[in-house]
């Protein structure tokens, strides 16, 4: 509940900034429209501050106006949901929280009214850890295999003509031989004699 004492205070305010005059009126009607809101005076505060200094001060000149109950309603709820974006809720020590909602309550509603301190989660340091750092070490490392010489892959082999290139078109191993024209065709003849095995005996006559 904001007091007739702060809701003067309150008129004050703003009448610091505008030069508007305050009566008797003007008090009762900030009263009753801030505790129908269920403002706080440090929300209320809060929000002529950034009106005026925000809002208004954003405009030109002949643009800017007094503000209003209804301005210091609608900044003020914009206040406490800014407060609350980052809110994180802090449980009791252990594993179990049998007052969770009322708990959960109460922490949103002192966030949400400035009356606490977002908790905060440590940072990174500058430098990393002994254990990042031997955790860092392995990253990128190159691992041996069993056998580090360097072997040969071995020629694709495939039985028959396509398993040579063709000596005649110069068709690859597996491709089809092919015209001039370059259409496929059979194997070359010459693709056919390479590729047929000969016997011991043949090779040593």
């Amino acid at each position: 509940m904001i007091s007739y004492e702060e809701a003067g205070r309150l008129l004050g305010l703003a009448a610091a900034r505008d030069q508007r005059t305050v009566g008797d009126a003007d008090l009762l009607a900030w009263h009753a429209d801030l505790n129908a809101a269920t403002l706080t005076y440090r929300d209320a505060e809060a929000a002529i501050t950034r009106f005026y200094a925000v809002e208004m001060a954003s405009l030109q000149p002949d643009q800017r106006r007094r503000v209003t109950t209804p301005d210091v309603i609608s900044i003020a709820r914009k206040i406490r949901n800014e407060r609350l974006e980052n809110f994180i809720y802090e449980p009791p020590p252990g594993d179990h929280d049998p007052h969770y909602l009322k708990r959960l309550r109460g922490q949103l509603e002192a966030t949400a009214s400035g009356n606490t301190t977002p908790p905060t989660r440590p940072a990174l340091t500058s430098s990393p850890t002994a254990p990042t750092r031997a955790l860092l070490s392995s990253v990128g490392r190159r691992i041996p295999a069993e056998d580090d010489t360097p072997t040969e892959r071995p020629p694709i082999q495939r039985p028959g003509p396509l398993g040579r290139q063709c000596p005649k078109c110069s068709a690859a191993i597996g491709r089809p031989c092919r015209t001039p024209g370059g259409k496929e065709r059979p194997p070359h003849p010459a693709r056919r004699t390479a590729s047929t095995p000969r016997h011991p005996e043949e090779e040593t006559a």
